[in-house]
Parts: structure tokens; sequence; C-alpha cells
């Protein structure tokens, strides 16, 4: 079966240094895959790779076979939705006006209405429909993250009358969010996989990244050095060759420390 996205032998350099070196990922469709890796192992090269933004040095990134490069803007706005890090914006608009960008030109046969429930519906889900007359200049870093987040729902919202097949990237969405909508937004996340998207997220917190990867990517220097369920290749001398620390997954602090993990996604029993 063609994966919506798939990145073959990717590699990316500036000049002689390699960011990015002979890296595969195929996402497929209802998992949810999330990055990890230590500052500059090359996740958010990974990502600008994968969404087209970046030319590989080497390699290809299809989507549902196509070569992104061969695949029309307006189709592939359809086809894949992104959330960066960060997401500047210098005109004054409404945060409503900002989550509607999310279906200009995407999608077909919309009537307007149709669009404003698509609009609505995507500020409910990213719990900012109380801010849609607000100046999006003036909210937190945390509220403007929201909101972009709700534009790329609306997006894909718009984009699903047109690709059937359909991906999200999230370049580490939850950086700047409370623990709530941390949470909230990885649910969501996987909401999405679970309804049959294909989606990636690049996290920090392993905690996060364990609790709720179908998949986990672990990169370092550039390139893919572990890759499976997070139970399988999660262990302390991973973590010491990766991050360069020495932690122990799955023990209990010593000392009687407190600490705080998530459930994760609930999860449809087998």
């Amino acid at each position: 079966m063609t994966a919506p996205l798939e990145g073959r032998d990717l590699a990316f350099r500036i000049g002689p240094k390699a960011l990015v070196a002979d890296v595969t990922v195929r996402l497929e469709p209802g998992r949810l895959a999330v990055v990890v890796g230590p500052n500059g192992a090359g996740k958010s090269t990974l990502v600008r790779l994968l969404c087209g933004e970046l030319r590989p040095s080497a390699g290809e990134v299809l989507y549902s076979g196509s070569p992104v490069e061969r695949i029309p803007g307006w189709r592939l706005a359809c086809m894949r939705a992104v959330l960066p890090q960060a997401s500047r914006l210098a005109f004054p608009f409404t945060v409503g006006e900002v989550v509607r960008i999310g279906l200009d030109g995407i999608g077909r046969g919309l009537t307007a209405a149709a669009r404003a429930e698509m609009v609505a519906a995507a500020l409910s889900r990213a719990d900012v429909a109380s801010l849609a007359g607000r100046a999006y200049q003036s909210l937190s870093g945390g509220e403007q993250q929201r909101v972009q987040f709700a534009r790329v729902l609306a997006q894909l919202s718009a984009g699903r009358t047109v690709a059937e097949a359909q991906v999200l990237l999230l370049d580490e969405p939850t950086a700047s969010l409370d623990l709530t909508h941390q949470l909230a937004l990885l649910d969501q996340a996987a909401a999405l996989a679970r309804g049959g998207m294909a989606v990636l997220a690049v996290l920090h917190d392993l905690n996060l990244a364990s609790a709720y990867a179908d998949d986990l990517l672990v990169m370092a220097g550039g390139r893919l050095v572990a890759a499976g369920a997070p139970a399988a290749i999660l262990d302390d001398a991973l973590l010491r060759r990766v991050f360069g620390v020495d932690l122990s997954v799955g023990a209990v602090p010593p000392g009687g420390r407190p600490f705080v993990l998530p459930h994760g996604p609930a999860r449809a029993a087998a």
C-alpha cells in the first residue's frame, strides 16, 4: 500500500555540514509518529524536508507515491498541513481571520456556510473560540500557538474534500503551551491519527513522546538512530548514547520524590 508520506534516503547539506543524512521515514495512516532527539539533531530540518519547504540534497519525498515537487501547491495544501515551531504575523488580523487563512484556496465545492462551520469547529477544538474576535497580536505566545493549530485544523477539514489521504506535521507544537493545552493538543493529534490521518510530531518531552507515540523516531547528528514502539526502543543505554545523560527508564525516583506522568490518549481495546 502506498504511504501518505514517505521520505527516502533524505539528506540535506549546507556546505560541508550535513543537517540530515540518510534518513528514511514512512508515515502510515492511523498512526502518530513522534520524533525526539537533542538540539541540532536535525528534527526540524526533517520536518521542513517532509513538508516540501526544503528540497533535499539527496533522496526524495513522496506524497501518496507522487514526488512532492510535482504536486501543485493548491493540492499539496489539501494533502498536508504543517504547524511550525513559531508563526510570525505582521498584519492586524483577528483570531477568526487567522483561522480562515487555513481555508483560502483549499477544498472543493464549499459554501460560505460550510467554511464558517469549519472555522467554528476548529476554534472550538483548539480551545480558542472565546478569542475569535481578539486581535491576534494581543495574545500570549501559547494562545497564538493554539490559534495556529486551529488554522491547521481548518485547513485539514477543507482539504478533506479533495484529498483522501492526509498528513499532519507538527514541529514542537507544545513548546509554548501550558500543561492543560499540551495534553489537549496531543489528544487532538492522536484523535486525528485514530481517524485515519498520518501524523508526525517533534517533541522534547520524552514522557509525552512515550505516552502518545505509536512510533518513536530518535534522531542524533542528523541521522535516525532508533525507530519503533516506545516500549521496545527506550532504555537507559539509548538515552545515554543520544542525549548524554544518565536517566533510568521506568524507574521510580529515589528519595520518595513525586513524579507526574501523562496517561496519553484513550486507545481502543485490542
